[in-house]
C-alpha cells in the first residue's frame, strides 16, 4: 500500500484498507458457494449494465472479445454475470493449492460457461477458442515471474505484466474491453465497461491497461486484493 500511496497516510489507514482487503476476499468465496445454488437466469437478472451501448457494435460483428478486469470487488459475480449474457467464456487461472476448494471453484464458474484454462499451455488453448469465436475472460492484475513478461511502472513503481491481451488482440484483430462492478443498486450490480483497447505495440497497449486499472484501485482502494503479490520483483517486501 504505501508503494501505490506512500508513507503519508496514517498506519490506521493501512490497517483498515487490509481489513477490507481480506472481507473482499472472503465475499468472493461466499459468490462462489451461492453461485452453486444460483441459475444462469437467475445470475442474468442480478445485473444492470451502466454503458452497455459500448460494446454493442463489437457484438454485432460476432467475433471473440477479450474481457479483462481485475480482482477488484466482487470478481467472481462479474465473471459469472459475464458468460451468463454474453456466452461461455475461457478463463485463465491457475489451480488452488486446496483441492476441494479448488472443485468448488470450478464446479461454481463452469456453471454459468465460464471454461477454466490452466496457466501451462494457456495461449495455445485461447487461440483455439478465438478460432471458435469464444469470448475470454482474464482478470489481469498479477505479476507474472520474470521472463513471462514486460517490465512497465505500476502506480509509479516497476512491475512485471504478462503480454497476454496484447498479443492476442493485436494477432486476431479482437478488442480488449476492461469490465468492472462499478456499484451496488437494489441488490443488483452495476456493471461498467472501459473503452475498448485494440492490440499494438506493446509499449503502447499495456499502459492504457494499466492507467484502467490504476484509476479503478485509486478511486476505491479498498476494493482491491491488495495481498496479491503485485511487486514481487521487488522480493524483499513480501518478507
Amino acid at each position: 500500500m504505501e508503494i501505490a500511496f506512500g508513507s503519508n497516510f496514517a498506519e490506521q489507514h493501512y490497517k483498515d484498507w487490509a481489513k477490507r482487503c481480506i472481507r473482499n476476499l472472503l465475499d468472493n468465496f461466499l459468490i462462489v458457494i451461492e453461485n452453486l445454488n444460483r441459475t444462469p437466469e437467475e445470475v442474468r437478472n442480478l445485473a444492470i449494465f451502466k454503458n452497455r451501448e459500448k460494446i454493442e457494435p463489437i457484438l454485432k460483428e460476432g467475433k471473440s472479445i477479450l474481457f479483462v478486469s481485475a480482482h477488484f470487488w466482487h470478481w467472481e459475480m462479474l465473471g459469472a454475470i459475464m458468460a451468463s449474457h454474453f456466452g461461455k467464456a475461457n478463463g485463465v487461472a491457475e489451480k488452488l493449492k486446496n483441492r476441494y476448494f479448488n472443485d468448488i471453484l470450478y464446479r461454481s464458474r463452469a456453471k454459468f460457461g465460464i471454461q477454466p484454462i490452466p496457466m501451462k499451455g494457456a495461449i495455445r488453448n485461447l487461440i483455439r477458442a478465438i478460432r471458435r469465436n469464444e469470448n475470454i475472460f482474464i482478470l489481469i492484475d498479477q505479476a507474472v515471474n520474470r521472463g513471462q513478461g514486460i517490465e512497465f511502472p505500476f502506480f509509479g513503481t516497476t512491475s512485471i505484466h504478462a503480454e497476454t491481451t496484447n498479443y492476442l488482440s493485436k494477432k486476431f484483430g479482437i478488442p480488449i474491453v476492461h469490465v468492472y462492478i462499478s456499484d451496488i443498486q437494489q441488490g443488483k450490480y452495476v456493471i461498467e465497461f472501459e473503452e475498448p483497447i485494440w492490440g499494438d505495440e506493446v509499449e503502447h497497449t499495456i499502459p492504457k491497461e494499466l492507467a484502467i486499472i490504476e484509476n479503478r484501485i485509486r478511486s476505491n482502494p479498498t476494493k482491491w486484493l491488495w495481498c496479491h503479490r503485485r511487486w514481487k520483483n521487488l522480493g524483499d517486501i513480501y518478507r
